[in-house]
């Protein structure tokens, strides 16, 4: 299956959350499910909502099925609660740390950065998406990201951007470390990892 590209604010009314960094649900007027209106309200069961919880994460995070199940297989043999972990680890990729860092306005955008060699980490340009940060690891841009114009329109906008409490930022060397694991609570509310892991149990 590849990333999916499709309509995002259709997406996000199908889940009924906020899952793209700058779609929301509120921007469409039709706040119901995509598709032809009901005729009668339909119970969805407990395997479906469990189903909704793990795409929403999915899709927020940019992931193919194979990709989030060897994540979750990951948090299984982890020693903190499973679904905690889960989050933790999608947070620890390297393109969601640089979309937290305020670098991008979306993962998606984050994950191009990285992938056309604009981000560094501890010095050393890294452009794989899904590798794995550490606490004390410093992510810059390269010297072919700092000579951009998208780095000059940054330096103007991060200003009024917030990191979580795991990263902190030097604004003006654009430059961010790592200072711990990511804290769950730092996390959108919007996902309800523990039907995830209940999920993958059947």
């Amino acid at each position: 299956m590849s990333r999916y590209t499709g309509p995002r604010v259709r997406k996000a009314r199908r889940y009924g959350a906020p899952i793209f960094a700058n779609v929301s649900v509120a921007k469409s007027r039709k706040q119901n499910p995509p598709g032809p209106p009901p005729t009668r309200r339909k119970k969805i069961s407990d395997r479906g909502l469990q189903l909704i919880e793990k795409q929403k994460v999915r899709f927020a995070y940019g992931l193919v099925e194979k990709q989030f199940r060897n994540v979750y297989e990951k948090a299984v043999g982890s020693a903190g609660p499973t679904g905690d972990e889960l989050m933790i680890l999608l947070e620890e990729r390297l393109d969601n740390t640089v979309f937290r860092l305020g670098f991008a306005s979306t993962r998606d955008q984050a994950r191009q950065l990285v992938t056309h060699g604009h981000i560094a980490v501890q010095g050393n340009k890294l452009d794989i998406p899904s590798a794995v940060i550490k606490i004390g690891n410093e992510i810059s841009f390269t010297k072919r990201g700092m000579n951009s114009n998208y780095v000059k329109i940054l330096k103007e906008i991060i200003k009024d951007k917030s990191q979580p409490s795991w990263l902190e930022l030097d604004e003006k060397k654009l430059m961010g470390q790592v200072i711990s694991r990511p804290n769950v609570d730092d996390i959108e509310p919007i996902y309800n990892p523990n039907a995830i892991v209940e999920y993958y149990s059947r």
